[in-house]
């Protein structure tokens, strides 16, 4: 099995390595997608590092918070990000054909990223309507790809903890990571998310074998 961290933050790659999951580096392991994975997937990341505005953020809402700081190595950075972009896009197409599952686990964006960026993203997609158009270009793209996306909810704005979410579509996987915020600190929020992803992946992981 193979995992694809698909956002929204560096959190998921760091949960991969902790666990010795992680196999290689993909497009969206270091950087913030408030919206428009599957829009860089359709399109191949066509544009994915150019251009960029001010900020270091592309046409597609993909914020580049490591990368693109000085300009005498933008070249390297962007050489860096094609090869993790091919990578993926190869990935794909392997998979497709030798049948190998994927999993892509995206965390959900949480109430800080509202206000991120002077409130840009005070309106940032749905993490599920996301996921459900990523699901469709991949359908279109890879009809016999194996995958699932999976799904870690964690905006108290825009989702109830105590409603359980589910999608249209068979394979993708919702779980709810809420923390009350006067109990928010680093130490507990990578706990809380270690715990869920642990408990989800530990599911699929059954699932494909």
């Amino acid at each position: 099995m193979i995992y694809v961290p698909i956002g929204i933050d560096c959190d998921v790659v760091d949960f991969l390595k902790r666990y010795n999951l992680r196999k290689m580096s993909l497009p969206f392991d270091w950087s913030v997608s408030y919206n428009g994975v599957s829009k860089c997937i359709d399109c191949d990341f066509k544009h994915f590092t150019d251009p960029l505005n001010e900020s270091r953020i592309n046409e597609q809402d993909v914020f580049f918070f490591h990368d693109f700081h000085d300009k005498n190595t933008f070249f390297l950075d962007k050489e860096k990000y094609n090869r993790r972009c091919n990578r993926l896009l190869t990935i794909l197409k392997e998979c497709e054909t030798n049948g190998e599952y994927i999993c892509f686990i995206r965390k959900g964006h949480l109430k800080m990223h509202h206000s991120e960026h002077n409130g840009k993203y005070n309106e940032i997609k749905s993490d599920i309507e996301d996921a459900e158009s990523l699901n469709r270009v991949l359908c279109d793209k890879y009809p016999q790809l194996k995958y699932k996306i999976i799904i870690i909810l964690g905006c108290p704005n825009c989702f109830n903890k105590d409603i359980i979410y589910k999608s249209k579509f068979e394979n993708i996987e919702i779980h709810n990571n809420f923390c009350n915020s006067d109990k928010w600190n680093d130490n507990n929020r990578i706990t809380m998310f270690d715990n869920c992803l642990l408990n989800a992946l530990s599911v699929n992981i059954k699932d494909c074998s």
